[in-house]
């Protein structure tokens, strides 16, 4: 498929049928320009709605016509790729396969009705329905995770109303365009914290200017990388930013379509930058990234959401998250409350430590101790005579900055608490 200044042009009948079929536009979509075969005389006439029988007749005559089938970029055209594009996100959720995002909108069905007009409408633009347009058709699985890294980002604000304009959409856009210029040898796939992730947002946002997004977003996704993010036995990306800002779809997205935009049909879309708005995205894009790089190196596939779950919620106890967001989120998952409940009261007696940081439940998730990990043997609830010998490094559980490594550390008498809090718990 070709993009050009006056539409969409397919040069093999089977992507033409393809693009037909699979996003059920067969008698509504129709050629700019009739189909000729080689004697000149035409085949199918040009603004006919193209027909199943149609696609079977040019399939017979393979190779005695000129296979060019073009569609003028229209606002019919745009409409139709803006519902393409939906399906084909909306699928993302479907797919019990994508357990964490199922579950995520599963419990939500009150909103799903709307969720397909803000994801439409979120396509607001030719040269951003274009470009997503293109990567769905020749990048599928890049599409998809861009999709889900969106539909996180949106299930993080999904859950509540907001009176602030456009939240859903730029949080949508936000974890839509997050990782746009990573699909070079599969980067995406690939652990994005520290430096690797500031690249990828730094390109992302490149092009996110080219496709002209809103500064709300372009902020979000530039100000979204954590310094201390830490993903637990990931091994972080490796690559030069100029040589993947080089690759063939970066270049065409930078580019752009080729088609001048001729302004938004939403009225809503312009307007003055929304400092509640820009607030709400940045926070969503924080949990969306948090929650795909743990999904990316997260093994347990069976067990998926529980533990995702767990680990979100102990690091929003811990205030990494902002809970406003984040505990409406958590409260969608209502078959792991009894997980939830254990993990906020370990989060909550470890954040009454004289020393912030230093009280450490373990193990986690289901911790029956609590030791001093900084060693504070001046604190006045360190118990003496008691140490704790760990003889294998312990996973950090998904917090970030912290891990705990092999050694003999004392035990703090806040344990006395979590035992007897953790009774009423199970």
């Amino acid at each position: 498929m070709k993009i050009t200044s006056n539409g969409l042009e397919f040069l093999e009948f089977t992507e033409f049928k393809n693009f037909a079929v699979d996003y059920d536009l067969l008698g509504s979509v129709s050629l700019s320009e009739p189909i000729v075969d080689k004697n000149g005389n035409i085949l199918i006439k040009e603004k006919v709605a193209i027909k199943e029988n149609m696609l079977k007749k040019l399939e017979a005559m393979d190779g005695n016509y000129i296979p060019s089938f073009k569609l003028a970029m229209s606002k019919d055209l745009m409409k139709m790729l803006r519902m393409v594009l939906s399906k084909a996100i909306v699928n993302r959720i479907e797919d019990k396969r994508n357990e964490f995002i199922f579950h995520l909108y599963e419990q939500n069905a009150e909103r799903m009705a709307s969720l397909k007009g803000i994801i439409q409408n979120s396509f607001y633009s030719k040269p951003l329905a274009l470009g997503f347009f293109r990567i769905l058709l020749n990048h599928k699985e890049f599409f998809n995770h861009l999709a889900d890294f969106g539909l996180l980002s949106l299930g993080a604000v999904i859950q509540k109303k907001y009176s602030y304009k456009m939240v859903h959409r730029f949080s949508f856009l936000a974890g839509l365009c997050a990782d746009i210029g990573v699909s070079k040898e599969g980067l995406y796939k690939q652990t994005l914290v520290g430096k690797p992730l500031t690249n990828a947002s730094s390109l992302a946002v490149d092009i996110m200017r080219a496709l002209s997004l809103p500064e709300e977003v372009i902020g979000a996704v530039n100000s979204h990388p954590v310094g201390n993010f830490e993903i637990p036995g990931a091994v972080p990306a490796e690559f030069d930013p100029e040589s993947v800002k080089k690759h063939e779809l970066n270049q065409d997205l930078l580019s752009g379509s080729g088609i001048e935009d001729d302004g938004s049909d939403d009225e809503e879309e312009a307007g003055e930058y929304a400092e509640d708005t820009a607030a709400v995205t940045l926070e969503s894009l924080k949990i969306a990234r948090y929650i795909i790089e743990n999904l990316k190196v997260t093994s347990d596939k069976e067990h998926v959401s529980e533990k995702l779950l767990i680990m979100f919620t102990y690091n929003t106890e811990k205030g990494v998250f902002k809970k406003d967001l984040a505990d409406p989120m958590i409260d969608r998952f209502k078959e792991f409350d009894l997980a939830i409940k254990r993990i906020r009261t370990i989060a909550e007696i470890e954040n009454k430590c004289k020393f912030p940081s230093s009280a450490w439940a373990y193990p986690k998730p289901k911790a029956a101790q609590i030791l001093c990990k900084d060693r504070n043997y001046q604190c006045p609830w360190i118990v003496n005579g008691w140490d704790l010998r760990i003889i294998a490094a312990q996973d950090p559980f998904g917090y970030i900055g912290t891990s705990l490594n092999v050694g003999t550390y004392p035990k703090c008498a806040l344990e006395e608490e979590l035992q007897e809090k953790i009774k009423y718990t199970d």
